[in-house]
């Protein structure tokens, strides 16, 4: 869908902020490769810009029905890949005149690809393009003017005046809140309800198609979540095997380990209604290797804790990301961490910890730190 690109000259509309820019980005229609590559990109509240030396373009984020990460591999760099609806308004003017495709790859050349998808998918639930900017009336103007030569008076009904539009605005995302908690119980039900027609219809689903649409019922929810009145002093105890359930197969996607701060926020999502808080989500995890559960809690040599797989073979690890280097000749934190999709703090300690085994040196410049294999 890059027919949904349009051609803009990359002002900013009113109200709308800039959230980040990334360096190095390339355009891909579907799988397929355009000529848009290594541009400019800009995420705002509105919408995405892309633009070189020679284009500038535009992708609004109410098009995109969610957006993921395609990890890197050996042939390309990690993908943000952006699933757009079919709009129905007349079609602006832009650098594709169709495309046979339902989504636009983002490729990120130089890094910084996690961040990016963390901060749209923010974005995609905030929906802040939605959000209209009032402008001020001849009415508002004169009672303004009205309100300034008042003095003391019409400095505190001024105020008062902001108090009550805040407090309706906050009155009215709390109904919001309310009305998606009653509902969050229901989609864990249509979630399962959806899996049932899954098996029922397999022979008419692909595998691919299969695979990917139970990865969305996933992330809705956990049918009956332990709590502390189901569970009582065991709460804790309860809570480690629902978190080792639940990340066991997250682990395996994200080559074995993952940090703490990752594993809270996929748990809440996943969760939904009732949200735990880090002390909880700590406390379940000291009670994981005592159980004998597939999933251990392991403090790295940094202090960052994280989980990782019980069974994961740190030496085998050690020395993939050796081969690895001595592919790539060097490579930095960063780089390791797009290749392999894991966090940069991560991925740092599996360098630090090969050079501490001897396998990898260091060369720590101005450039930045990189690791070479040693040849010694």
């Amino acid at each position: 869908m890059a027919d949904r690109l349009a051609w803009t000259d990359g002002q900013l509309h009113m109200g709308e902020t800039i959230i980040t820019t990334q360096t190095g980005v390339s355009i891909y229609d579907g799988s397929d490769k355009t000529d848009y590559q290594k541009g400019f990109i800009t995420l705002t509240t509105n919408r995405i810009i892309w633009k070189d030396n020679s284009a500038q373009m535009e992708l609004p984020l109410s098009v995109i029905i969610f957006s993921e990460k395609k990890d890197a591999s050996f042939t390309s760099k990690a993908r943000l890949i952006c699933a757009v609806s079919r709009g129905q308004e007349s079609k602006r003017p832009g650098p594709f005149a169709s495309s046979r495709h339902d989504e636009i790859q983002f490729e990120f050349r130089d890094g910084g690809c996690n961040d990016f998808l963390r901060l749209i998918q923010e974005e995609l639930v905030k929906k802040r393009w939605l959000l209209q900017a009032i402008k001020p009336t001849a009415a508002t103007t004169t009672t303004s003017d009205r309100t300034h030569r008042a003095g003391i008076s019409g400095i505190e009904s001024h105020i008062q005046h902001q108090l009550n539009t805040q407090q309706q605005s906050i009155s009215s995302a709390f109904q919001d809140l309310n009305k998606l908690m009653q509902q969050a119980k229901e989609m864990v039900t249509i979630s399962k309800t959806i899996t049932n027609k899954i098996q029922e219809k397999r022979s008419d689903l692909t595998s691919d198609e299969t695979i990917r649409f139970r990865s969305y019922l996933l992330s809705l929810g956990i049918d009956n979540p332990v709590t502390k009145e189901s569970a009582g002093s065991q709460y804790h105890v309860s809570l480690a095997r629902e978190l080792a359930s639940v990340l066991e197969k997250a682990l395996k996607d994200t080559n074995g380990i993952m940090t703490l701060s990752d594993a809270f926020c996929r748990i809440n999502r996943a969760r939904g209604y009732e949200l735990i808080s880090p002390d909880d989500l700590l406390n379940a995890a000291v009670h994981m290797e005592e159980l004998d559960l597939p999933v251990r809690l392991r403090v790295l040599s940094s202090g960052i804790k994280s989980f990782e797989l019980t069974n994961r073979n740190e030496k085998k690890d050690l020395q993939e990301i050796t081969e690895l280097v001595k592919t790539m000749k060097s490579m930095s934190a960063d780089q390791l961490a797009n290749t392999l999709g894991i966090p940069v703090i991560v991925a740092r300690e599996r360098l630090t910890t090969a050079e501490a085994n001897g396998s990898l040196c260091r060369d720590d410049s101005i450039e930045g730190l990189r690791f070479y294999p040693n040849l010694f």
